[in-house]
Order: structure tokens, then C-alpha cells, then sequence
């Protein structure tokens, strides 16, 4: 049976159903808020389905909305306790776009910069979000548990007609939804002020209903209940005794509003009404791994009633047509999805539309379910650039269409993000710094970017870059940067070349070029650059200035990236080919030495590449980096040492001309079988080996320095962190410390 053919049965559905309850007292349930506790509200009405008592009309708050919807749409009690107890809610207070999804050059940028400050500027003024949280997971979760529902022109259409409750923020008045987008409906009433952004529906900011009507008991009266059961799971208010700490205090403030509402609609019920009040005492609103155990107390609340609820059940025979009737109408809006017809953006953004249908990856004629408009809502969310994106069909007489909203960031276009980053190796030597970025986005409406970072710490640095995109899907680019730094570091041992203990390096480098992005993982850019510096011994009694240089030249970069984290994924490949050709000019000074003039190619290859199963997982890495020039240049160095790095040494603390290291790591997820948390944690080992040298003629494989550690690491909102051990056959050693992203 066609879309189309179900929907000219609606109203005969509509006349079976109201045929079979046109001889008892029509039956209206209201479902009250409370986070995970909401779990309760299945098991009442399973109690309702197994004594064959139907429900005429059905109204919720919060989460109270989710099941309420849930079953307006014709899931049994048992398909929404499958549904519910699937899903992690916990990933609903996460906006976070996943690694992987973000394209290269946005890779190595959250790298760097991994703490999204919310907050830009914008026409002279601080600009912040709304909530900490906007709200795109919580919709990719309501999405994925009622299936793809197009737009419902009333929600009396619904196998039982349906109402959800929200708040207006803007006058704390009540919203009862009543037809439209029903994931719109849903969040709404879900939306929790201050930690979701509130959702923008018909010129209003809406909130969670909990701040106006808990329980809506009002609403199903409305809507023609003749009998209402009412399952309160809301919180008491604590006593003296548990008001301990500030957040105890607000949670009792947002208490009073929602036992103010819950009393309310408690005074307007009348005799034959059933209040049921299931026992959630120990498990607060966002317990959601305790949410299986509360199913069976809201089934031992109901049958506390049972005596009451059986007055209004049904024959087998009227029930099992009650039934056959909401499955009927439940597939009009869940049945199978004929093709779209067209795809309409709604894009309230300052990106182009072009760039945004590239990413859909949808047409006309394409058959779309739940998976196929969450992957296309995913593809475009990890632009980075939206606050949320939405998806919904909208039945037109050709057939469905597909609508996708989205909607900026309301602090942006320009907007901050912020690093730290910190490694100790509980010694003698700890390196900090605090990272700073301002980008300005969509220069000329076209798509740039120009991007200022400030460092400050242990490498002092300033730059900045424009990057700017040059055809409509933004593949193709032109990008001009500069930079100057100043950093410093420990020589692991005195050499005839550089008899020093710390050296400090100012440079400034100036580059630009073009290149094309390679899909979303791959990046190929071709700059030219050119860079001076000078290098100096830091604490020493005999010679402060030790050298400078000069080079210039083209650099040819190929890099490839799908990790899902950025030092110890899981999953994905991350390699750098590049090759640079530099004309140069170095000397050194404490020896008296003139600039000495050299042409020299440079190559570079780093590569990395992760597996899992189960909770193991496997790294491999390797680096290699030479110089063809066979006589000392200031002009290039690399450095070796650190964690991973050949653990054991001090961080960069080898260094010359010449590198090479592999190195192999193992993990095991602690998190979730062990400690039964849902961020990642881990216990691992390494093994390294590798060697610098400053001249080709030095290079011997008898020379690689083998070493490993031990670590325990976790993700956390700023980057990875680790405690770890390193030693190597050298007989070095060192602990470490460390907390954002590698300096």
C-alpha cells in the first residue's frame, strides 16, 4: 500500500477508533518530567495494555514527551523499553562532532585547539551561546527512536492524538504543540534552559515544559479526556539535611517550579481520575543507566491501582480492534518510504548552498529512512560552521519532500577556541602553554577564512593566516600565512658542534601557495616559504649567540587523515609526505664562521595508523626525516625525545639533521567493562626505536636508541592526558605528565 493510499485511510482510522470508544469513557494520559526516571512511565503503561485498556489521548513533559510521543505513534510499551533502554542519553548532552567526520584541514586545527569557546564577535559586540549544549545530538537521538515521521499537520492524526508541553522563555507562559515537526515537538518539551539551546519554533524560544506544567493534566482534559491518569515522577524537594552544596540549593530552586505546576494539576483532577506515583526515591534525572530497574516500579505503581484502572478496560474483541486500529495508522507514518520528490534548504547560514547540498549526497528520487537522513544531517554538521542542522519530509501532492534547516552559530561567523597544553616530566622540566585562535569566517561572503593564533608559555608564538577557497564547493584554495615563535629546550649531551645544555630558537617565516582539498581526509598544497632565525644557549657563561640562518623555497605537502583521535585512536590512518626544496644561508658565530650558501631538498614522511577489537587497540607510527645537504646547516633541524618520542628522554632533546623512529603501542579501554564510565580511559604500553644525527655520514642502524613505557591515558574536553614511565637502553628514564596536545 502507497504513502498516498495510506493517508486517504486516516480519516476511516480515525472513525474505527472513535467507534470503539463510543460507548466507554474516553481515557487521557498525562506523563510527567523527570529525566531518566521517565523510564517508570513504561511500565505503566504496560500495566494499561495488559488489561486491555485503551488510551484515548495522550500528553507529556520532557521526558515524559518522549514516551508519550513514542506511544502517540503506536509503539507498545515493549518496543519503547527496547527503544529507550538502546539509546545513551548521556550522548544527548554532547555536540561534539566526531573526529573522523571533520574535514583535514578542520582536523589538525581541534588538535590544536580543542576547547570550543562558544563565544565570538560580531557588529562591535561579545557574542555567546544560548546554551552550553545546542542540541544537535539530542535531536540525532529522538530521530533515531521514532524513525523517520514526516511533518504532521495535526497531531489528532497520530494513532493517538498527541500534545507535548514547552516553555516560552521569553514569558515563562505554557506551549502545548499540537502539530508540525514531531521531533521538533519532542525537544522542545526536552530542552533542559541553560544546558540546551532553546528551540526557535513560530517566532518563540522554547524550553523544557517542567518550568510550567510538569504534569499536564489540563492539557488531556482539554483534548476531551473523560478520565485522566496522571504518573508523576517527579522529585520531592530535599530537607534541610540534603541542602549541602550550591547545586543542591539550585536543584531545589528548579524544584519548586515543577512541584508548584505538579500541585496545580493535582487540584484539577476529579473523582475517577488516578493519580499513580511510581517509587524513584535514589535516582536522579540524568541516572540513565539506571533506567531498566525503573520500568518494573512504575508497573508496581500501576497495579497499586489496579481496582481502579480495571473500571476502564475493554473486551478482548474491542481492545484487540482499538489495537488493530493504531497499527493501521502507525503505518500511514512509518510505513515504507516512497522516493523524494525534491530536496528544499531552509539555510540560515553563511554558507553556501552549494557547498551544503555537495555534502547531503541527496537527490530527487532517493528512497530515505532514519539511517539515510541522519547520515546526510551528520555530513553536513561536521562543516563545523552550524549551530543545528535539521531534517524532516514534508508530504506534498507530488510526494514527500525533503527539508533541511540549518542554522549558523549565533556567536559566529568570528568566533574563539582555545588550547592548553602542559607536559612534565616530574623533574626538572615542565613545558605549559595557553593557546588562543580568532577566526574570522566567510571574508567576501566566499568562504575564508582569516585566523590569528597567540600562544603564550613555554613556545611563545604569534600567527596568522588567510585561507581562501576559490571555486563554489570550496575545494580548491589560496592561503597566505606568517608566523614568529621563540622557543626552548634541553641538549641531551654535549657534541663538538653544539657544547650546550639549552638552546633557544626565535624564528620567522613567512609563506604562500595554494592546493586542493582531497575529499574530507586528504589535503594537497604547494607554498612557498620563507623563514630566518637565530639560535641562542640560554644560561651559559661563555656564549650567548650561537648561530643564524636564512632559506627559502618551495614546499610540496600530502596528508591524509581518519583517525577518530588524535594521539591514541582507535580506528583510521594519519600520514604527511613532504618535500621541500631550500635555498639557504647559515653560520655559526661562536666560531667565528661566515654564512656558508647551500641548495638542499628536504623530506619529510610521518605516518600512523590504529585497529581495535574489543577493548584492545593497536598503533603503529613511523617517522623519517633527512636533509641531501652532507655538511651541518642551521638551516633545518628535527628533534627526537619525549613521550612516544623515544620515551625515557627529555622531550626533544635529541636533535639534528637526520631522524627516524618506530614505534608501536598498545591499549586497553578501562572505561566501560572495568569502571563502567562512558569517556575513554586506558591502560598502555609502547615500544620505540630511533636515533638523530646531525650529518648524512653519522647515520647507523647500530645507532638506534631502543625504548618503552608504560601509561595510564584518558580523553578529556581539552585533549588526551596520560601518567606514564618511560626508559631506555641508553639507561635514561623519565616520568610524565602530560595534558593537551604535543608542543
Amino acid at each position: 500500500m502507497t504513502r498516498r493510499w495510506r493517508w486517504a485511510l486516516t480519516p476511516l482510522l480515525m472513525v474505527a477508533l472513535s467507534t470503539v470508544a463510543a460507548e466507554r469513557p474516553k481515557v487521557g494520559v498525562a506523563l510527567s518530567g523527570g529525566g531518566a526516571k521517565g523510564a517508570a512511565h513504561v511500565g505503566v503503561l504496560r500495566i494499561l495494555e495488559q488489561h486491555n485498556i485503551p488510551v484515548d489521548y495522550i500528553a507529556g513533559t520532557s521526558m515524559g514527551a518522549y514516551v508519550a510521543a513514542l506511544y502517540s505513534l503506536g509503539y507498545t510499551a515493549d518496543e519503547i523499553e527496547t527503544t529507550m533502554l538502546s539509546m545513551d542519553f548521556n550522548t544527548g548532552f554532547s555536540d561534539d562532532i566526531p573526529r573522523e567526520a571533520l574535514s583535514y584541514r578542520d582536523k589538525q586545527f581541534r588538535d590544536a585547539y580543542p576547547v570550543e569557546l562558544k563565544m565570538g564577535y560580531r557588529e562591535g559586540e561579545m557574542r555567546f551561546a544560548k546554551g552550553a549544549l545546542q542540541g544537535q545530538t539530542m535531536s540525532s537521538l529522538i530521530r533515531r527512536s521514532i524513525g523517520t515521521v514526516p511533518e504532521v499537520p495535526h497531531f489528532d492524526q497520530l494513532p493517538i492524538p498527541l500534545r507535548t508541553v514547552a516553555t516560552d522563555l521569553t514569558d515563562r507562559s505554557e506551549v502545548v504543540i499540537d502539530r508540525g515537526n514531531l521531533l521538533e515537538a519532542m525537544q522542545a518539551s526536552m530542552t533542559v534552559p541553560g544546558a540546551l539551546a532553546p528551540i526557535e519554533k513560530d517566532g518563540r524560544l522554547l524550553v523544557d515544559g517542567g518550568m510550567v506544567n510538569n504534569m499536564p493534566v489540563s492539557v488531556v482534559k482539554a483534548m476531551g479526556a473523560d478520565v485522566v491518569i496522571a504518573v508523576d515522577i517527579g522529585a520531592p524537594l530535599k530537607g534541610k539535611e540534603d541542602l549541602n552544596s550550591v547545586f543542591d540549593v539550585l536543584d531545589q530552586l528548579s524544584g519548586y517550579l515543577t512541584n508548584l505546576s505538579r500541585d496545580q494539576q493535582v487540584a484539577l483532577m476529579e473523582e475517577g481520575d488516578i493519580l499513580i506515583t511510581p517509587d524513584i526515591q535514589g535516582v536522579g534525572t540524568s541516572d540513565f543507566d539506571q533506567m531498566a530497574k525503573l520500568v518494573p516500579q512504575g508497573e508496581l505503581a500501576a497495579l497499586a491501582h489496579i481496582d481502579a484502572l480495571q473500571a476502564l478496560s475493554t473486551s478482548a474483541v474491542d481492545y484487540q480492534r482499538y489495537h488493530l486500529a493504531k497499527q493501521l495508522n502507525r503505518a500511514t507514518w512509518l510505513g515504507e518510504q516512497p522516493p523524494v520528490v525534491a530536496v528544499r534548504l531552509e539555510n540560515q547560514s553563511w554558507v553556501k548552498d552549494d557547498v551544503i547540498r555537495d555534502v547531503l549526497h541527496v537527490e530527487a528520487g532517493d528512497v530515505l529512512g532514519e539511517r539515510e537522513i541522519e547520515a546526510a544531517i551528520a555530513r553536513i554538521y561536521s562543516l563545523d560552521q552550524f549551530e543545528r542542522v535539521d531534517a524532516y519530509l514534508k508530504e506534498t501532492p507530488e510526494g514527500p519532500e525533503l527539508v533541511v534547516a540549518t542554522r549558523g552559530k549565533n556567536w559566529g561567523p568570528n568566533v574563539f577556541d582555545l588550547g592548553l597544553r602542559l607536559e612534565d616530566n616530574l623533574d626538572n622540566e615542565l613545558d605549559i602553554s595557553l593557546d588562543a585562535a580568532y577566526t574570522a569566517n566567510n571574508l567576501f561572503n566566499s568562504g575564508g577564512q582569516w585566523r590569528t593564533e597567540l600562544n603564550i608559555g613555554t613556545v611563545g608564538r604569534i600567527a596568522t593566516e588567510w585561507y581562501q577557497p576559490i571555486d563554489d564547493l570550496q575545494r580548491y584554495y589560496v592561503i597566505a600565512m606568517a608566523d614568529a615563535e621563540q622557543k626552548e629546550w634541553n641538549a641531551f649531551e654535549l657534541v663538538q658542534e653544539f657544547p650546550f645544555i639549552r638552546i633557544e630558537q626565535i624564528r620567522h617565516s613567512i609563506a604562500t601557495g595554494g592546493g586542493v582539498n582531497l575529499g574530507r581526509n586528504a589535503q594537497l598544497q604547494l607554498i612557498y616559504r620563507y623563514e630566518d632565525g637565530k639560535y641562542h644557549s640560554v644560561g651559559s657563561n661563555e656564549i650567548g649567540r650561537l648561530g643564524d640562518y636564512w632559506f627559502h623555497g618551495p614546499e610540496l605537502s600530502l596528508g591524509y587523515d581518519d583517525q577518530d583521535q588524535p594521539m591514541f585512536p582507535s580506528e583510521g590512518q594519519r600520514w604527511l609526505a613532504q618535500v621541500a626544496y631550500q635555498t639557504s644561508g647559515s653560520r655559526v658565530t661562536f666560531d667565528d664562521t661566515g654564512w656558508e650558501r647551500d641548495h638542499f631538498w628536504v623530506y619529510q614522511l610521518e605516518w600512523s595508523g590504529a585497529t581495535s577489537w574489543g577493548a584492545h587497540n593497536v598503533i603503529g607510527k613511523a617517522s623519517f626525516e633527512s636533509i641531501s645537504e652532507d655538511e651541518l646547516t642551521l638551516a633545518h633541524f628535527t628533534a627526537i625525545g619525549g613521550f612516544l618520542n623515544l620515551s625515557g628522554f627529555s622531550k626533544d632533546s635529541l636533535f639534528g639533521s637526520h631522524k627516524v623512529l618506530l614505534g608501536g603501542i598498545y591499549t586497553y579501554d578501562l572505561s566501560r567493562e572495568l569502571l563502567g564510565i562512558t569517556w575513554p580511559m586506558f591502560l598502555g604500553a609502547s615500544f620505540e626505536a630511533g636515533n638523530v644525527w646531525l650529518l648524512r655520514d653519522d647515520i647507523k642502524l647500530d645507532d638506534l636508541i631502543y625504548a618503552g613505557s608504560v601509561f595510564i591515558s584518558m580523553e578529556t574536553g581539552i585533549g588526551p592526558a596520560a601518567l606514564a614511565f618511560g626508559h631506555a637502553d641508553t639507561g635514561d628514564s623519565s616520568f610524565y605528565l602530560f595534558w593537551g596536545k604535543q608542543f
